[in-house]
């Protein structure tokens, strides 16, 4: 079933590749011809011994024999230098379409919806983006054009078996079934097996990548020991099955390799010796003989080989295969956004999965044009939420969200998410200069426009201690940066997309003071400025006290609806 399944899948695959990458198919012809030729180029050198045995030495023409010798020495130069070529310049190509399939995977999971991501390990994704696509691409345009090319040699050399003893051609036909069904039986299980390593693989990732970056964290409380254990025992698991896995490659290469090999082998060299003694074949016959059952047995390992590293391969794949196939979600989303009016929660009952229960339980809440609306109540109660909802990250299971009277559902993600803008107390900054994190904003921003936006949210004076300014380096997720700065860099960034909406989600919950007053001051500026509509969830009263209305939530509903003096008070 397991196997049906990602053989399905995999041709979903190529029908994408074949669409998505020019001359695919014109790049995997080209390559099985020019292998065919080479391989093709390898038969003749045993051809001119055979005829150097049986015709020239006993004719004693040294001339004949000279020319033969260095054609012998040549072809086999010339079919290197030829492969070389051909390798290097395959290999480009492969890259090249190896990155544009792996792009078409990062295209896929990007535009999935957040939902996906809270069920989905990011750095296995990451990783099936880069290698696995580079390895799929080798395999179709390199690995089966020269199985074809040497399945077609194959055919030759057999053929010439053939007309110089059908009896013995017929008997390295055996071969194929005798080497075939036990390599076939080990490939079925390492495929199952290679599935399970890669799933172990990447949990070690996760391990990994989670350690460091919450390095802090990890040695703040104590936690490196515990973090190294479990990398240890996932990484067990894997060093066990990879030795099951080890195992069945040895007795699948024993098998096809040594025992079925050497007894062919040997088979074939004892009854061309018998038929050279009874005088029914030549001494150069016997030459041509070997060396084409050498490459006979050969082209169908290639095959079983191939067959086995394929299904073993599935199993690598599988993630792959997932992510190219994945649909992109596609609502009916042709609405722009815009927003003169009200956004309305009508019965709104939302959970992100049905083990949490409802977050929001049946939701009424309307939030005015050019309002500050804050939003109040105990943890859990489904205050970020409502922004979640706002930015489409998710949709609710029951009731309505509106714009104006417009479903949120047919309004442009893309369209209403950049006129909205997020500012939370773990803002979330590139690694680069400061000035970099600012165009993702506006892209096509002057220096001018910056400065002035800085000004604006009193980040003036702090670039202008920097010694590179603007190009200041802040580090991984702006770490070298303080809290304060970070979300004073999210609110700039928004503003710069002349946004309309300003979400602030606990911003001022790791400030001072100081700090919180100096980001309420330039809220209450830039609010009056651009007719900007403010949404504030803060567990700080004093930062609400220039709000128009409070919202207190209890349990995923609106319990009241107040003023800061009369909240205050309580």
């Amino acid at each position: 079933g397991i196997m049906k399944k990602n053989i399905n899948k995999e041709k979903i695959v190529r029908r994408t590749v074949i669409k998505e990458l020019p001359h695919f198919w014109a790049y995997s012809i080209l390559s099985g011809i020019i292998s065919l030729l080479i391989q093709t180029i390898g038969l003749v050198p045993t051809i001119l011994m055979q005829q150097i045995i049986d015709r020239f030495i006993p004719n004693k023409d040294l001339r004949a024999i000279s020319i033969f010798i260095f054609l012998f020495c040549i072809i086999p130069l010339f079919a290197t230098m030829l492969s070389a070529i051909y390798r290097y310049k395959l290999a480009i190509v492969c890259r090249k379409m190896g990155l544009k399939l792996a792009i078409k995977g990062f295209e896929n999971l990007t535009y999935q919806s957040v939902s996906y991501f809270d069920k989905e390990n990011s750095s296995e994704l990451a990783a099936y983006c880069r290698g696995e696509a580079m390895k799929y691409i080798v395999f179709w345009m390199i690995d089966i054009p020269q199985l074809i090319a040497t399945g077609l040699t194959g055919i030759i050399v057999f053929s010439y078996v053939f007309a110089l003893n059908w009896g013995l051609a017929l008997f390295l036909l055996f071969y194929i079934p005798i080497a075939f069904f036990p390599s076939n039986g080990f490939a079925n299980k390492v495929q199952t097996l290679t599935e399970k390593i890669v799933d172990n693989n990447a949990k070690m990732n996760q391990i990994i990548n989670d350690t460091f970056r919450g390095i802090k964290f990890v040695k703040a409380m104590v936690l490196e020991k515990i973090q190294i254990n479990r990398l240890k025992e996932v990484n067990e698991q894997s060093v066990s099955i990879w030795s099951k896995v080890a195992l069945y490659d040895n007795m699948s290469g024993i098998w096809v390799d040594n025992f079925s090999d050497t007894l062919f082998t040997g088979v074939t060299f004892g009854l061309t010796s018998y038929l050279i003694v009874i005088g029914k074949m030549t001494l150069g016959s016997l030459i041509v003989i070997l060396n084409y059952t050498g490459r006979f047995l050969g082209v169908i390992k290639q095959f079983m080989h191939t067959n086995y590293n394929f299904k073993a391969q599935l199993g690598e794949y599988d993630k792959l295969f997932d992510i190219i196939t994945m649909p992109i979600p596609h609502a009916d989303e042709n609405v722009p956004f815009l927003y003169k009016d009200n956004i309305q929660f009508s019965d709104v009952t939302f959970a992100y999965t049905e083990e949490r229960g409802n977050v929001l339980k049946s939701l009424n809440l309307t939030i005015h044009k050019n309002e500050w609306l804050g939003i109040v109540g105990a943890s859990g109660t489904g205050k970020t939420t409502i922004f979640d909802l706002i930015l489409k990250f998710y949709s609710p299971q029951d009731g309505t969200i509106t714009i104006d009277g417009t479903g949120i559902d047919v309004i442009d993600s893309q369209s209403l998410r950049s006129k909205i803008a997020k500012v939370s107390q773990d803002t979330f900054l590139f690694p680069g200069t400061i000035k970099d994190n600012l165009l993702l904003g506006n892209a096509d921003a002057t220096d001018e426009q910056l400065n002035d936006i800085l000004k604006k949210v009193s980040l003036d004076n702090f670039i202008g201690t920097l010694q590179d300014g603007l190009n200041t380096d802040i580090g991984e997720n702006g770490l070298l940066l303080s809290g304060g700065e970070r979300q004073k860099l999210g609110l700039a960034q928004g503003l710069l997309r002349n946004c309309e909406v300003i979400l602030l989600d606990e911003v001022t919950a790791n400030l001072d003071r100081v700090s919180e007053e100096e980001i309420k001051n330039v809220l209450r500026m830039i609010k009056q400025e651009r007719n900007l509509t403010i949404i504030t969830i803060s567990h700080r009263i004093d930062f609400l006290k220039d709000v128009d209305r409070i919202v207190v939530l209890d349990n995923g509903c609106i319990k009241e609806e107040t003023t800061y003096n009369k909240y205050a008070m309580k």
